[in-house]
């Protein structure tokens, strides 16, 4: 996923759920995600994988897709 300014976003249908994907400003490996309107946590970037930070409470199965859609 291309970021090139700090408003760029993504959004994924997930089954109900509505997750949304924006970049951090200043950072190109770092993404914000949101499910529903709810902040989950952040998504890194590191040697072509995603990673999950610690502390965020993004499901397993959430995050497989996530990433999937994000390789596009």
């Amino acid at each position: 996923m291309n970021i090139q300014e700090a408003t760029a976003q993504r959004n994924i249908k997930i089954g109900n759920e509505v997750v949304t994907i924006s970049g951090i400003k200043g950072d190109d490996t770092l993404f914000r995600v949101m499910i529903n309107q709810c902040f989950k946590g952040y998504i890194q970037k590191r040697d072509g994988e995603y990673y999950r930070i610690d502390g965020s409470s993004i499901h397993d199965l959430i995050f497989a897709r996530i990433c999937h859609n994000m390789q596009d």
